[in-house]
């Protein structure tokens, strides 16, 4: 299902996923999954470039693995962690930022079942900007 996040910002998420927002937050789950989409505004491409540099200065310290795309003016940078919830219990996050010319969804992904990434990397390609500098 599509949902318009903002005038600029929409997604594809399966419709079996409820949806709240919390704060700044839009918060997609089901069991096993949880996805949380955040928008960020800046002022131009300078702005982008400090912002991807700066994600891409932390995934490379914490010795992250990234997955890069650039489509047009969107461009989307990612990287993967491991996070220990509880004792025995593990999850993969995959933290993706969609970056416009004036802005940015954040839409950060929690798996319960690793096998489960393709499907949402496939959620992440859905992202589309309809605002200024689109193409």
């Amino acid at each position: 299902m599509r949902y318009q996040l903002s005038t600029e910002w929409s997604i594809d998420v399966p419709e079996d996923y409820q949806r709240r927002k919390e704060d700044d937050h839009l918060i997609f789950w089901r069991k096993g999954a949880t996805i949380l989409a955040t928008i960020f505004a800046y002022s131009g491409e300078k702005n982008r470039q400090i912002l991807l540099a700066n994600l891409k200065a932390r995934a490379e310290a914490e010795k992250l693995e990234v997955i890069t795309d650039l489509d047009g003016d969107i461009e989307r940078f990612g990287y993967f962690k491991i996070e220990d919830i509880h004792p025995g219990h593990k999850r993969l996050a995959l933290h993706a930022f969609t970056t416009a010319p004036f802005g940015c969804l954040q839409t950060s992904f929690y798996l319960d079942d690793p096998d489960e990434l393709k499907e949402h990397l496939q959620i992440w390609q859905t992202v589309a900007y309809q605002g200024e500098g689109a193409q």
